[in-house]
């Protein structure tokens, strides 16, 4: 495991979870230096997250406090579990090792209370993956930490639209070597969790998932590129001995057009500006972690640092994380019922 041991904040929280009215959501607070506690907060105290879920502030109390006076909200009516005081002082605007800590806290201290069920899922405020490397925690994102965090070796990024549906392969790679990641093994392992995620959180009873390409034209049966042959054929052909309906390779342009349609549920992205380019256009998208023993969410956007402290970030796509962890919440509860 690649985080600072003696750094880790355990919550000391009795609190027990109560699924039996709405589900509880830890929504933890970001990089301090950035939106995420703005973000957070204005989307917790928003009416529709209210009467979807029961969510919980993680991060220092502090933080939460100021966040809430300089906005003009009343934070009494939230729930907060608190974690670590700031070691050192933390400039908005400005990343710092001290932020990364921050952060990189609340989020294993909502990860623990996921683990324990005291929180039926986590929903997380964008961090800086600079900040965390600073603070110690070695990890490109959220993502990779908490799969090291949970001891999972197998797990997936999905991005989840409106319209969309789409799982990377591989995630925060440079673009040079993704050929070389691309294997029947692990396009294979990304099929069967998009799968698994779209029969127990969306309950459709036989998935669809078109696989794409890595190369222009889907390689052109081996004109343009050898991966196709190589790795992602028989990876669906894989897929399909195992009963799961996947087919391609196919174009990006053509699955996200079969998505678009309905005649997909979900696209397997081979990189990732292929499967996000266009979510981010389209806007609307939350990301998803597949492969964690629970859900957790996110926005589609960064820090905003640009921006911080100024008021001016939207909540909206922070509130559409929390509501979607809230169902995915709730469609688990019910399938273990």
């Amino acid at each position: 495991m690649r985080w600072p041991h003696d750094k880790i904040y355990l919550p000391k929280s009795n609190r027990k979870r109560d699924t039996s009215i709405k589900p509880i959501i830890g929504i933890t607070m970001g990089d301090p230096a950035g939106i995420g506690p703005e973000v957070a907060l204005r989307a917790a105290l928003s009416p529709e997250v209210r009467r979807a879920c029961r969510p919980v502030l993680v991060g220092p109390d502090s933080i939460w406090r100021e966040t809430a006076r300089r906005l003009g909200r009343d934070i009494d009516a939230l729930e907060i579990e608190p974690t670590a005081e700031p070691r050192s002082a933390i400039r908005t605007g400005r990343i710092s090792a001290a932020s990364g800590t921050v952060a990189a806290e609340a989020v294993v201290a909502a990860a623990v209370l996921c683990l324990q069920q005291r929180f039926s899922a986590m929903a997380t405020a964008p961090l800086s993956k600079k900040a965390l490397n600073l603070a110690g925690y070695r990890f490109p994102g959220h993502t990779e930490l908490l799969a090291g965090m949970c001891g999972v070796s197998t797990f997936a990024m999905m991005f989840v639209s409106p319209a969309h549906r789409v799982t990377l392969v591989t995630i925060h790679e440079p673009i040079a070597g993704v050929s070389q990641l691309i294997t029947s093994r692990t396009v294979a392992a990304k099929i069967a969790l998009t799968h698994g995620a779209l029969k127990n959180w969306w309950r459709i009873r036989r998935p669809v998932i078109a696989v794409l390409g890595l190369n222009p034209h889907a390689g052109e049966e081996g004109l343009i590129g050898s991966e196709e042959r190589r790795a992602i054929k028989p990876a669906v052909r894989q897929a399909q001995r195992s009963g799961i309906r996947a087919f391609g390779p196919v174009t990006a342009e053509a699955g996200f057009r079969l998505s678009a349609e309905g005649r997909a549920h979900a696209l397997v992205a081979m990189y990732h500006d292929q499967g996000l380019l266009p979510l981010k256009v389209l806007g609307g998208a939350v990301n998803l972690t597949l492969g964690l023993p629970f859900v957790r969410t996110s926005p589609d956007h960064g820090t905003a640092l640009d921006i911080a402290g100024r008021n001016q970030a939207d909540a909206e796509p922070m509130a559409r994380a929390i509501l979607l962890a809230a169902r995915l919440a709730s469609a688990s509860d019910r399938r273990r019922r």
